[in-house]
């Protein structure tokens, strides 16, 4: 029992020692470790930073270029929200000013439909407007409902062209447009075809009409055609599509169809034919300039011719009077000065001849010739505006 009890304490000794060993092992362990782990913790920390610092470096152009990014599309996000404010602002106007053309056409066409007087109207318009456009004046180069007669009976066309060497053109506006608007408001095909047939059967009846009229032979120097205005090239066109034959039959009666891209070319050309007219006729006005400039520069030189003759005759009454004065008078009175005369000491000085002679203006023979040239030019120039025009 005894030895239980000491192997009992050697063992509870054992152990206690083994434990303060242990744990004084377990200290020194731990602050060998903590040593440790502090040294790698301040080198992981260090290296830390500067990866932190690495990268960072790398990361700013990054990020200054996301800015700038940024900005870049907050700008054009700003841009579009005004350009698509600004857009819809036009869209609007536009869809405004359509409604307004749709609304003001909606009228025209009812007007147009309506009422031929107005009809009428607007095809006078129209022509006025295209002749104004060409260079041409009202009241000056063309006249609108002037009347004149053919016989017994009055005519009174639309317009009358004025042209060079007072001749005169008659063009006539011819609206017929009812059946073409007909036929724009067609719903099948059939019936828009009958409109348009009908309304090439309408603009020949007015040809037909207009040719009757023979306004040419009311009118003393006029061309022996009248022009038929057609205010609107489709209106002719779909007439023409329909009946290929119109232009000529039109040319046979002497009517001439115009459309405004036809006459406004028309009515230039006679634009141009004024405008050559009112040349020829400045022309002849510095030919006659020229030729009472030539007289008076004539009667001139005759002036200076005389006043010439003249100088050069009191030049030689001059000279003969010197001559005589210094032969005859000037030796008797210097005789006063050799003989000591008193008051005769001053010198008497020489009086001398005149050497130069008037020039003269050279005599043209031919002067009679290129007055008769001149009046032979004169007499021609007056003939060119009419022969021009």
């Amino acid at each position: 029992a005894a030895l239980t009890d000491v192997r009992g304490d050697i063992d509870e000794g054992l152990k206690t020692l083994t434990a303060e060993a242990l744990r004084a092992n377990q200290g020194a362990f731990l602050e060998l470790a903590n040593q440790v782990f502090e040294k790698h913790k301040v080198g992981a920390d260090a290296e830390l930073m500067a990866r932190q610092a690495a990268v960072a470096e790398l990361i700013s152009p990054l990020q200054d270029m996301l800015q700038s990014y940024r900005q870049q599309i907050e700008q054009l996000e700003r841009n579009r929200s005004e350009a698509y404010g600004a857009l819809s602002g036009e869209l609007k106007a536009v869809a405004e000013t359509q409604h307004a053309v749709r609304a003001e056409t909606s009228k025209l066409v009812q007007a147009l439909r309506a009422s031929p007087k107005t009809r009428g109207r607007w095809g006078e318009h129209t022509l006025r407007n295209v002749l104004e456009l060409s260079g041409l004046s009202a009241h000056c180069d063309f006249s609108t409902e002037e009347s004149f007669c053919r016989g017994e009976d009055p005519l009174r066309p639309d317009t009358v062209i004025r042209l060079p060497g007072n001749r005169n053109l008659v063009v006539d506006a011819k609206t017929s447009m009812s059946a073409y608007l007909d036929a724009v408001d067609a719903l099948d095909e059939a019936e828009r075809e009958r409109c348009l047939a009908l309304h090439a059967v309408q603009l020949r009846a007015h040809m037909k009409k207009l040719a009757a009229k023979a306004y040419w032979d009311g009118l003393t120097v006029t061309p022996d055609f009248v022009v038929m205005f057609v205010p609107g090239d489709n209106f002719y066109a779909a007439a023409l599509e329909r009946d290929p034959g119109l232009f000529e039959d039109a040319a046979a009666q002497r009517v001439i169809i115009a459309t405004p891209s036809t006459l406004i070319a028309l009515a230039k050309a006679i634009a141009f034919g004024w405008r050559q007219e009112k040349v020829a006729e400045n022309a002849q006005h510095v030919h006659e300039l020229g030729r009472e400039l030539y007289r008076r520069i004539t009667v001139m030189a005759e002036h200076i011719q005389n006043c010439g003759s003249a100088l050069g005759k009191s030049v030689k009454c001059y000279n003969e009077f010197i001559g005589s004065l210094e032969h005859s008078v000037m030796p008797q009175v210097r005789r006063f000065n050799e003989l000591e005369v008193e008051g005769t000491a001053a010198e008497i000085p020489v009086l001398g001849h005149i050497e130069v002679e008037p020039r003269l203006l050279r005599v043209d023979r031919d002067f009679a010739e290129q007055l008769a040239v001149s009046a032979n030019s004169s007499t021609d120039a007056k003939s060119l505006p009419a022969s021009a025009a």
